[in-house]
């Protein structure tokens, strides 16, 4: 028999890996995620699991995350709703503790932008306090540490060929399936950068393209900024930052904006990727460095 503490008399329809029900009158318990003791009529159960019970407040962070993950929206706007989400599981005394803690660990923290920082410090201050959590609560972990690696990419790629594209006519890349979103953010018809997936794409096609290569206004822009950087070789290489970010994109932040429960695992991979000591978001900056 399941170790049931009271009668139930409601059970509601599951949501995920949630299960809903209320009993007939007030039972105490421990939520497992936030670890405060609880009594109320309605518990949440995780996975069926009686010793992995949930309050109201838990129960509803989990929910919207969940809801997130089974939506229809596209992966990319499933990924910016997860990372938003991740920046209100930590309070925001939380975050700038978690800052300065990543910032003394790791003097490389020094050369990320501080919205870099923010997604990658939340990450990790959030991963710390989910080994006894349910395994769904990863998904804004990971996806924390995609951000910080997209938003550097914006920062040390895209903004320099904003910069080389302002007078340059980028309309016929605009039409282009393959680029038409990255060209549209460096000639300004649209404000909002192109997402991880979608620059990793534009990327691919740089790469194995002869014909773009020698006809895009676009990707000669690129090139001419890639002139300024001392390391840039390894942006072009099929086995280099096209690969990391492929790999990021599609094992990590992907799943993660599905409805897979992503683990312990997941996060510990996608952190050496992402920051580990050889990882892509440090490789991408030595790349970009400027000849002094």
């Amino acid at each position: 028999m399941e170790p049931i503490p009271a009668k139930v008399v409601k059970t509601y329809p599951p949501r995920g890996p949630l299960h809903q029900c209320r009993f007939d009158e007030p039972v105490a318990f421990r939520c497992f995620r936030c670890g405060n003791t609880k009594k109320s009529k309605l518990i949440t159960t995780y996975a069926g699991d009686w010793s992995r019970t949930l309050c109201n407040g838990c129960y509803g962070r989990l929910l919207s995350l969940y809801e997130i993950k089974s939506g229809s929206a596209a992966i990319g706007e499933r990924a910016e709703q997860i990372s938003a989400a991740l920046l209100t599981l930590a309070s925001a005394d939380q975050q700038r503790l978690a800052e300065r803690l990543f910032k003394a660990s790791d003097n490389r923290a020094n050369a990320l932008s501080p919205e870099a920082i923010r997604f990658v410090a939340t990450a990790e201050h959030i991963a710390t306090k989910l080994e006894s959590s349910p395994q769904l609560e990863w998904s804004p972990a990971i996806i924390g540490l995609c951000k910080a690696v997209e938003v550097e990419v914006i920062r040390r790629i895209l903004e320099p060929i904003v910069t080389v594209a302002r007078s340059v006519d980028l309309s016929a890349d605009v039409k282009d399936k393959d680029m038409g979103r990255v060209a549209a953010f460096c000639s300004g018809i649209s404000g909002k950068p192109p997402e991880l997936g979608t620059f990793a794409h534009f990327l691919q096609t740089v790469i194995y393209s002869e014909r773009r290569r020698s006809s895009s206004s676009l990707i000669r822009c690129f090139l001419t900024a890639m002139k300024q950087w001392t390391g840039s070789t390894w942006l072009l290489d099929p086995n280099g930052f096209h690969r990391s970010l492929t790999l990021l994109t599609t094992h990590y932040r992907n799943r993660a904006a599905h409805i897979d429960e992503l683990t312990q695992a997941d996060y510990d991979g996608c952190r050496e990727l992402a920051i580990g000591a050889e990882g892509v978001i440090w490789k991408m900056i030595v790349s970009t460095e400027t000849h002094r």
